[in-house]
């Protein structure tokens, strides 16, 4: 891990994305132990991600806390919040008030996004944008400017994208199949033994596309 973490840095990265992922299950002073010896070996800011559904490990507002005090801890990557809007804010208060404030907080989980930086989310940490990233940028611009009407309606326009992702078991492999059609990754871009989606859900994804108008 600290090998990679080198390799980042020896690269030219601008900061570390840095999630609990091991074989056993993980306490959450293991947790601890793994950000603070991060922290401690790299000038580059490192980032929170919070990924139960990847990594079986679920943090509590309390281990955010606790990371959080470690210097050189620069953001938390949620997950995507509640899609009540009332209880996406609560949420996020919750975890702002237990954080320091330079830390940020940035929501993940695309469908959820407007919601999240409606509800005080300061970023997000968005799979589509990686790859298409005009409408994620409106969406973004939205909810910073306050319009979070406009901001709802442009993840409600992607409607047909979120669908795909849950269906699809996440976003992975949408996305992966988007870049390939759009030129931006080869056939076949996903590392074994994943084995991306068959023809007839690749032309769903293309259908999405082009009713879309992604680009």
């Amino acid at each position: 891990m600290l090998t990679h973490v080198e390799s980042a840095e020896a690269a030219g990265a601008a900061g570390v994305l840095l999630g609990p992922i091991t074989y056993q299950p993980l306490t959450e002073d293991d947790v601890l132990g793994l950000f603070r010896t991060v922290t401690e070996r790299t000038e580059l800011p490192v980032i929170v991600y919070d990924n139960p559904g990847t990594t079986r490990f679920t943090f509590t507002t309390e281990l955010y806390a606790r990371i959080a005090e470690l210097p050189g801890i620069a953001s938390l990557k949620i997950p995507g919040v509640p899609a009540d809007p009332t209880r996406a804010r609560a949420q996020v208060a919750e975890i702002r008030a237990a954080v320091p404030e330079h830390v940020t907080i940035g929501v993940s989980g695309d469908a959820m996004a407007a919601t999240g930086l409606n509800a005080g989310c300061d970023a997000w940490y968005s799979v589509l944008g990686g790859t298409v990233p005009g409408p994620a940028l409106a969406i973004s611009r939205a909810a910073r400017e306050g319009r979070t009407e406009d901001a709802m309606a442009g993840s409600e326009r992607l409607a047909p994208l979120w669908s795909l992702f849950a269906e699809f078991g996440g976003s992975l492999r949408v996305v992966a199949v988007i870049a390939e059609q759009l030129g931006l990754a080869p056939e076949k871009c996903l590392p074994l033994p994943i084995q991306g989606l068959d023809a007839a859900q690749r032309a769903r994804v293309a259908e999405v596309v082009d009713e879309l108008g992604l680009e």
